[in-house]
């Protein structure tokens, strides 16, 4: 059992990681999506059944269900905002998931070819759409891909790309889950006359359930740079759960929280995220619904 997990572990890192340091465009496709998990300090990798869970893991949709969605809306400062949509059902012991990212940037502002020109409002949208599968390969071990097309539009230049998204999850006991994946592995995409990377991310992360609490931790490596979240949730009468998470390695996000109120088969989730550098706070809010 021992050896599986660690060859499929060796396996995940190697296909990762010649993309893993790559810098590039799209970056609004790096913002953690998703009220609870942005609440958790972002720390999702090894979280399961979740609609937003194969956006940090493919594999961890493990445990859906007959079928799961989201819709949430984020909030960043001031012109920008990020709308996804996240779906994920079972069949036949394959757990199948599609998820869609659209993000904008209002009213910046550009300049014509000379000093003297007038300014002149644009905006920058960012488009994601993936879809996958996870399915186990071992009793206790899930594996999860998913594929999909970026799309950017800035003032009126355009540019798309194909990508992957690779996971693994290791059921290690009862109450202990252990994930990896990479994300957004692909070809450059060239906008104008420049070639950009894909925003590559590797994750590897873990998670303890206890009765009522769920804590989880992650390592995120992101444009060349070494991230940990740590993140929980505790669960209070079966229906309201209460969130905060810690995020070190970054310039100007860290502590985030969040709540969540359950309602039969429905779930309204939200996080608050502060930054620094006098950049305003971030507001997440979605919700969620099972079969």
């Amino acid at each position: 059992m021992k050896s599986k997990i660690v060859l499929c572990i060796i396996a995940l890192v190697l296909l990762s990681v010649p993309s893993a340091f790559a810098l590039g465009g799209l970056k609004l496709m790096t913002v953690e999506p998703g009220a609870r998990p942005s609440g958790m300090g972002g720390a999702f990798t090894a979280v399961t059944a979740d609609p937003y869970s194969p956006a940090y893991n493919p594999a961890a949709s493990y445990g859906v269900g007959p079928l799961r969605g989201a819709i949430g809306h984020n909030a960043y400062w001031e012109n920008i905002r990020l709308e996804t949509g996240y779906l994920s059902f079972e069949k036949d012991q394959i757990y199948y998931s599609v998820g869609t990212q659209f993000a904008v940037v209002g009213d910046i502002q550009g300049r014509g070819n000379t000093p003297t020109s007038d300014f002149y409002p644009f905006d920058l949208h960012d488009f994601s759409l993936k879809a996958g599968a996870a399915f186990n390969v071992d009793s206790n071990i899930i594996i999860g891909v998913m594929a999909g097309w970026f799309f950017e539009k800035i003032e009126s230049y355009r540019g798309s790309a194909l990508n992957a998204d690779l996971g693994i999850l290791v059921l290690a006991s009862p109450k202990l889950n252990l994930g990896a994946s990479a994300l957004n592995l692909g070809a450059k995409m060239k906008l104008r006359e420049e070639e950009y990377s894909l925003p590559t991310t590797y994750r590897v992360g873990a998670s303890y359930r206890l009765t009522h609490l769920l804590s989880a931790a992650d390592v995120v490596i992101q444009d060349n740079d070494f991230h940990v979240h740590l993140g929980g949730e505790y669960e209070i009468k079966g229906n309201f759960l209460m969130r905060a998470g810690y995020r070190f390695g970054y310039d100007s996000k860290n502590f985030s929280a969040g709540v969540g109120f359950v309602q039969r088969n429905f779930r309204v989730d939200y996080a608050f995220m502060p930054y620094t550098n006098n950049l305003g706070d971030s507001h997440l809010i979605n919700l969620t619904f099972q079969l």
